[in-house]
């Protein structure tokens, strides 16, 4: 009896493991992308995985100076 509620029990963790692995993680940020000229435009960005799901401009935009330099070092939208 207690082999068999071992088996179920560990049948239901590796179903648990694999249906949370196969369900991409969904997440939502904003993100300001700027152009060559320094022009800045704010972005909702969802993701789903690491796939870019949607990307809306938010409204919002600022023209950096002409000696700005934009020092985020992660380009990809979504990780």
């Amino acid at each position: 009896m207690k082999k068999i509620i071992f088996i179920l029990v560990s049948l239901l963790i590796l179903i648990f493991i694999l249906i949370t692995l196969k369900i991409p993680k969904e997440y939502a940020y904003t993100k300001a992308i700027c152009n060559q000229e320094n022009y800045c435009e704010d972005y909702f960005v969802t993701c789903s995985g690491n796939e870019v799901k949607s990307l809306t401009a938010t409204g919002f935009a600022i023209q950096q100076g002409k000696n700005w330099i934009d020092e985020r070092k992660n380009t990809k939208l979504c990780d």
